[in-house]
């Protein structure tokens, strides 16, 4: 295991992977040089704004824009029906995605009872399903008149009953969201080996059971949406200019409404504040800023308000996990059953989490018998989107907190019970009972790792201490395992110009990544290159026909298998014009260390001379290049575990962190520093939720209750200690550069770490489980319950 001790190093010269260099891109964010989609504009451009549904379910009767129509500098009001007319039709946004463990197959699909997915109108013209769906879009020329305009449209709607929580959904007589989805039921998924876990569940000597909430979170990024986009009409291309997560995703579901081909739309994405997984699949409102623009024939741009961003930006998590774990009392674990709930809001957009959440039940622990019943409902909310580690937390935190349940009803040490269960080392690769194959894994020693970083056996103590100060002090520790999945490709290309530039186009998107950094860092050691001559071009969907984006913690180990490929053949290419410069046959020439060398003479050069050559060399003007696409998904499996120690105070029910620390497998580290910055904001996002983030609705009316910063809460800087973090490999052939992934470990095992030490120091109240958020009014409310 190495420490967190990372020196960083100014990035000239040729850098090596593993290397902490200083980020590329952080000088221009620190001086105020990025570029967001707001700060772009167009000469001649207008300003929309959207009505938007003030109530949860209706019937859309009349729409009335005579007022607005005429109204000062008001262009265009636009409605569904226009769009409609106009001979556009819905985005059909491909929820079902690739299998986790075989991409060549979906993820749900006809052998499971339900797997419905359907498109979404940019904007409805038959119903409303959700508050803050858009409904109308002004357009004019000042974003004032926009607004004023959209003050005089009258909406009159027939108000049906809301649905809000999967109960409702599921209930019988429900009122149908969509024709598309009888008993507003979408996916019904069934995994394992029910009647096998049913019979191992009846001869365990102890059964624990247990409900786990998982609320709905917002998302909230730095950088609300905005757009602008115009129509060259000489091209007949649309252009899209946006904050996102993949250009050829936004691209191809963009199309799919305007009935255009891939290519007749161009996305661009200029710096993004922000994206955890809500801004990987295209909201409805720059399909209308593409229509309109070119209905209009002026360049129209867009720009959300917080306020829109509460009530129509995707949001995340949503999932009832109801669990039954069967134990011995030797502590070997022989059952687990679960069934799954989960809201997936108004429309079907992507069902990342709940595949993952799928594969993912036993995480990782040799448990012989599982079963999972899931079912997914259409509700009258904001639909649900991947929300960083998408559905990878919520399968965890059940799964912890029915294992320290277990633990106290048998009397054992909850880190010995876990440490029985894990799945050893020496039995990789291992095939647990929901069908993933780990390729290789350190569980047990990575649990070892953060107990001892956590001193576990000294707690007891330092528990007494808390006692002596009137104060309560919980410890817990939690083993997790990711599965990597995302896009099934990724696209790449590096040219090298005469003057010793080097350049790498990614179909990846970087949003915070360091990907400016990292690539360049591969490339560097890959070629012999300068780091400070290899520049990153990305965000543009005519760069290269195809692209994964960034998501789903795949970006480093698609790319980096890209580039190792991509060089391989550079090499290839550049033998021989090295053979020529060197004035050898090309079969005595090797490429050591960055350079093309002959080990007879030690003769060398470089594929810097390379490349100022091969123009000549070949009478062609085109540069030294490369081209590669990945196909397929890289399979391997991340791993780690984390703890965390905090402090309650019984009179408040204030709760602080007092300790936190992560030992994380991601494989070989690119940088780090990067890695490690990463891992402290994925801690951050998961146990924020576990302390305070909720969104909640009225369960009546559908209305958003926490729709600002005045009742949503985010996390603090305060609330946190500084956080140790240790990392540690066993090395995976999966991928050239052994890469894993790095940028949901912090959060994976979050919230189960937050939730049993919450637990663990209420336990002299013998409170066992209440549902999270843990705020201090919550905390102290089931404090004083019991005491009473």
């Amino acid at each position: 295991m190495s420490g967190d001790d990372q020196s960083t190093i100014e990035g000239t010269g040729v850098r090596k992977i593993g290397e902490s260099v200083l980020r590329n891109e952080d000088l221009r964010y620190i001086q105020g040089q990025g570029q967001y989609s707001d700060d772009l504009n167009q000469a001649n451009q207008l300003y929309g704004f959207f009505v938007r549904s003030q109530i949860a379910h209706g019937i859309i009767k009349n729409i009335n824009t005579t007022e607005a129509d005429a109204a000062p500098g008001v262009i265009a009001v636009l409605t569904g029906k226009d769009f409609e007319a106009d001979g556009y039709g819905p985005v059909i946004h491909r929820a079902i995605e690739a299998s986790p463990e075989d991409f060549t197959k979906p993820a749900f699909d006809d052998t499971d009872p339900v797997a419905i997915q359907f498109p979404q109108w940019p904007m409805p013209f038959d119903k409303v399903r959700h508050v803050g769906e858009p409904i109308v879009f002004v357009v004019a020329e000042t974003i004032a008149a926009a607004e004023e305009g959209a003050e005089l449209v009258e909406v009159e709607l027939d108000e049906l009953p809301a649905i809000v929580d999967v109960h409702q959904a599921a209930a019988d007589n429900a009122p149908e969201i969509s024709e598309h989805a009888p008993g507003n039921i979408v996916i019904h998924h069934y995994g394992g080996a029910a009647e096998a876990t049913d019979q191992a569940l009846a001869e365990s000597d102890v059964v624990v059971k247990g409900s786990f909430n998982v609320p709905r979170l917002i998302s909230c990024q730095m950088e609300p949406r905005s757009g602008i986009a115009e129509y060259d009409l000489a091209e007949e291309r649309y252009i899209v200019t946006a904050g996102n997560q993949g250009v050829h995703r936004y691209r191809d579901m963009i199309a799919s409404a305007l009935k255009a081909e891939p290519d007749q739309v161009q996305v661009i994405c200029p710096d993004v504040g922000g994206g955890f997984g809500s801004r990987g699949h295209v909201g409805p409102e720059y399909v209308m800023l593409a229509w309109a623009a070119k209905r209009l024939g002026r360049p129209v741009k867009w720009t959300s308000s917080r306020i829109e961003a509460f009530i129509s930006d995707w949001q995340g998590r949503d999932m009832l996990l109801n669990g039954e774990l069967g134990l011995n009392q030797d502590g070997s674990i022989n059952a687990y059953k679960l069934q799954v709930l989960i809201n997936l809001g108004a429309f079907t957009i992507c069902y990342a989490p709940p595949a993952n959440a799928s594969r993912l039940v036993t995480t990782t622990y040799d448990i012989p018998n599982a079963s999972l019943d899931m079912q997914a409902y259409l509700t009258n909310t904001v639909p649900v989107l991947p929300f960083r580690a998408a559905g990878r937390p919520e399968i965890h935190f059940a799964l912890e907190r029915l294992i320290d349940m277990g633990a106290s009803k048998i009397g054992m040490d909850r880190r010995e019970l876990r440490l029985k269960n894990l799945i050893p080392q020496d039995a990789m690769p291992f095939t647990t009972v929901m069908g993933l194959t780990y390729d290789v894994g350190g569980f047990p020693e990575a649990l070892n790792g953060v107990a001892k970083i956590m001193d576990w056996q000294g707690f007891a103590s330092r528990r007494e201490q808390s006692k002596a100060n009137g104060k309560l002090r919980g410890i817990s520790l939690v083993p997790f395992v990711e599965t990597p999945v995302g896009a099934p490709f990724e696209m790449g290309r590096v040219e090298i110009s005469a003057a010793g530039q080097a350049t790498i186009f990614a179909g990846t998107q970087n949003h915070g990544q360091g990907h400016e950094t990292t690539y360049p860092q591969v490339l560097s050691e890959l070629l012999g290159i300068p780091y400070e001559n290899i520049s990153l071009a990305w965000g543009d969907s005519a760069l290269l026909a195809r692209g994964g984006g960034t998501h789903s913690d795949r970006s480093m180990r698609m790319m980096g298998t890209v580039l190792y490929e991509i060089s391989k053949e550079i090499i290839e290419i550049s033998k021989p014009v090295a053979a020529h410069l060197l004035q050898a046959d090309e079969t005595v020439i090797e490429f050591v260390e960055g350079k093309f060398r002959i080990s007879a003479t030690g003769q060398e050069t470089d594929i810097l001379a390379v490349a100022a050559a091969y123009a000549e060399f070949h009478s062609s003007s085109d540069p030294l290049m490369s081209e590669f696409l990945q196909e397929g998904r890289i399979k391997t499996y991340p791993y780690g575990a984390s703890a965390a120690e905090i402090e309650i105070d019984p009179e408040t029910g204030e709760m602080t962190i007092c300790k936190y620390s992560i030992v994380d497998d991601c494989g070989q580290a690119v940088n780090p520093m990067i890695v490690h910055g990463q891992t402290h904001g994925g801690i951050v996002m998961g146990a924020g939720q576990a302390m305070g983030e909720c969104a909640f609705f009225d369960l009546n009316s559908g209305q958003l209750i926490t729709g600002s910063f005045m009742d949503y809460m985010m996390p603090r800087a305060d609330q946190f200690p500084m956080f140790d973090i240790d990392t540690m490999e066993v090395p995976s052939d999966t991928n050239p550069l052994r890469i894993k992934a790095g940028g949901e470990a912090g959060t994976v095992p979050a919230l189960a770490v937050i939730g049993n030490a919450v637990m663990d120091a209420l336990s002299p109240y013998g409170i066992e489980h209440f549902d999270m958020p843990y705020t201090a009014s919550r905390i102290w409310a089931e404090i004083n319950q019991k005491n009473n």
